[in-house]
């Protein structure tokens, strides 16, 4: 939540839900008692709900647009200065690293596939903004007015864009669709490209309330050769896991204190190898180990995609030392 340039929403509505809680409350007690018809104490709780959503959302929308025009530019510039020599990724922004690591000439098609990324989640953010618009209109109606005839027209308004933006995502050729096929257009510089997707349903989202709703199931895979090695990243149910199929002596070792940690009996190349790699932060949750396979390095707790970029460097570093 608080992750990717998102903290200033992502407060407003944790801290938020706790103050508009408290707000309500204090509305009810000091103005609901006693009263017969307390439209007032509605009105009253309806604003208060109606500025926070106004201003998470204004926040939100900031947040993404930010976001989205620093990665932009943020690629742009770290392709203009040309390949740089990854000394250490932790301190890379996510255009920087993707440039750095690319095994292939960075063209057109990849660098308007990450331009456009952005515009599935512009489009959901719309849709959110207008269900929660339709929301407001129709339910405060009902207790100022003392009428149903508002659910009657908002409910099945609410239901059409509902169904309306779950069409749009999940049909083929939709946003879902559409943004694998920016994924692999991004990553193809990188020598990776999309070879398995999650597959998304409708389904019931609890067995004893008949509520419907999305279900992931699966994993996003990019594979590819890299560096004259088979390369798969695993993607999915917040865990990420970047393999280099290289022969290896079996190994494990386990990130503690912001630098990943092998045993004693690690082989001197992988130690050497990982002994250089810089202390950070960004360095945590993080298991790799080799063996006949090849190098794993797993994640666990990450969303993001840079994070997968880290450990794909991190990898390589030691399947070059091996």
């Amino acid at each position: 939540m608080f992750s990717g340039g998102f903290r200033r929403s992502g407060l407003f509505g944790l801290i938020g839900v706790f103050v508009i809680a408290g707000a309500v409350a204090a509305i009810a007690l000091s103005t609901g008692e006693g009263q017969s018809n307390p439209k007032t104490t509605y009105a009253l709780i309806f604003v208060v709900l109606a500025v926070f959503f106004i201003v998470l959302f204004a926040l939100q929308r900031s947040d993404m647009e930010r976001v989205a025009t620093g990665s932009v530019r943020g690629t742009e510039r770290a392709v203009a200065e040309g390949g740089r020599t990854v000394e250490n990724p932790a301190t890379m922004s996510e255009p920087e690293l993707w440039a750095a690591l690319a095994v292939k000439p960075i063209d057109n098609a990849a660098l308007e596939a990450r331009e456009n990324m952005w515009g599935a989640g512009r489009r959901s953010l719309r849709l959110g903004m207008l269900v929660t618009l339709l929301i407001f209109l129709t339910v405060p109606s009902i207790y100022l007015f003392e009428s149903f005839l508002p659910l009657l027209i908002g409910g099945p308004l609410i239901a059409i864009a509902a169904i309306y933006g779950s069409v749009r995502a999940l049909m083929p050729g939709g946003d879902l669709d559409s943004g694998y096929e920016k994924v692999d257009a991004a990553m193809a510089p990188l020598g990776l490209a999309v070879t398995e997707r999650p597959k998304v349903s409708i389904e019931m989202r609890e067995p004893v309330t008949p509520r419907m709703g999305p279900k992931i199931r699966g994993a996003l895979v990019l594979s590819g050769e890299r560096h004259g090695r088979q390369v798969s990243v695993r993607i999915g149910g917040g865990t990420s896991e970047v393999t280099v199929r290289v022969a290896s002596p079996a190994f494990e070792a386990k990130s503690r204190d912001g630098k990943v940690r092998p045993p004693k009996d690690v082989p001197a190349a992988v130690a050497e190898a990982l002994s250089a790699v810089p202390s950070s932060t960004r360095w945590k949750k993080l298991t790799v180990e080799g063996g006949p396979e090849g190098i794993v390095v797993t994640r666990g707790g990450t969303t993001e995609q840079s994070d997968a970029l880290c450990d794909l460097w991190l990898a390589e570093r030691l399947a070059d030392a091996i």
